[in-house]
């Protein structure tokens, strides 16, 4: 119990240099960005996440699933989970908040279109059965 006044001081001591470290190089720093706003914007319109999704006029196995968005360096990926199955999509195409994608249901090509907006998902999924309405919710959780 001693030593924690002493412990204390030495943190405050190494954050406080590390502080002025980045200040002083802050265009070289990951840890302090210019205009935070910015990256935040960024970050909450990225379509890279988990997203809930709902499609109309589909039958019911088909109505509802999970998107999953990645980034592996600089490429994406897009999972589908539907009807207990997960499928990975091909041709991923991501260009700023829209984001295109090909996936394979019953041996048919699906091609998905889609807009990110905030944390919802509005889009097409287009099928040699026609076009239908897709919408989402980003999952927080």
């Amino acid at each position: 119990m001693k030593n924690i006044g002493k412990l204390f001081c030495a943190c405050l001591f190494f954050v406080s240099g590390s502080t002025s470290l980045l200040a002083v190089n802050s265009g070289h720093s990951h840890y302090c960005p210019n205009n935070l706003t910015e990256v935040l914007e960024e970050v909450y319109k990225s379509p890279i996440g988990t997203w809930e999704y709902t499609v109309e006029d589909v039958p019911y196995e088909y109505s509802a699933g999970l998107l999953i968005i990645t980034k592996d360096k600089e490429v994406y990926k897009v999972v589908v989970k539907v009807n207990y199955n997960t499928l990975t999509a091909s041709e991923v195409k991501v260009n700023e908040n829209k984001v295109n994608f090909s996936v394979y249901i019953e041996g048919g090509e699906v091609q998905v279109s889609l807009q990110v907006k905030d944390d919802v998902i509005n889009g097409k999924a287009n099928s040699t059965e026609g076009s239908f309405s897709l919408k989402g919710k980003r999952n927080k959780s």
